[in-house]
C-alpha cells in the first residue's frame, strides 16, 4: 500500500536527516517517523528562486491528515520579515507542485536565535498561501 509520502519525488540527494544551517538548529525529536526533509539550498533540490531553507513533509499522526508540510526558515540572528515570508512562500510553491492531492496540515515556521521583537510581530502579521488558503 503507498502512502501520500510515497507519491512524493525528489532527488535523493537532496535529502537530508538533519536540519542545521548557519549554527541555527531545528530537532527533529517527536516528527513522525516517516518524512522527507529537503535541503532547499542543494543544487538538485526542487526549488528555484526564493526559497526557505528546508521543506518537511511527513507522515501525519492523525488519522484525518494525510501529510504535515512544514517550510522551515533558520536564522541564526536578526531577520525582516517580509523577507523571511517570502522565502516560506517559496518554499510553499514548490510543496504545492511535489505533493499530491493528500489533505495537509500546512505550517510555515521561522527558526530563530535572538532575532528583535518588532520583526517578530511583523512576521506574525504576514501571510504565506498554499493551496488557495493563508496560513500564519
Amino acid at each position: 500500500m503507498t502512502t501520500a509520502l510515497d507519491q512524493v519525488t525528489v532527488d535523493t540527494q537532496c535529502l537530508v536527516q538533519e536540519c542545521e544551517k548557519q549554527g541555527c538548529t531545528v530537532d527533529l525529536d517527536g516528527a513522525p517517523k516517516q518524512f522527507r526533509l529537503i535541503d532547499m539550498d542543494h543544487p538538485r533540490s526542487p526549488a528555484a528562486g526564493t526559497r526557505c531553507d528546508y521543506l518537511f513533509i511527513g507522515v501525519a499522526k492523525e488519522k484525518t491528515i494525510d501529510l504535515d508540510v512544514v517550510p522551515l526558515e533558520l536564522k541564526s540572528s536578526g531577520f525582516h520579515a517580509a523577507s523571511v515570508s517570502k522565502q516560506l512562500a517559496g518554499g510553499a510553491k514548490v510543496a504545492e507542485r511535489m505533493i499530491p492531492k493528500a489533505h495537509c496540515r500546512f505550517v510555515p515556521v521561522v527558526a530563530h536565535a535572538g532575532a528583535h521583537r518588532r520583526q517578530v510581530r511583523e512576521l506574525a502579521k504576514q501571510r504565506v498561501a498554499f493551496r488557495g488558503r493563508q496560513y500564519a
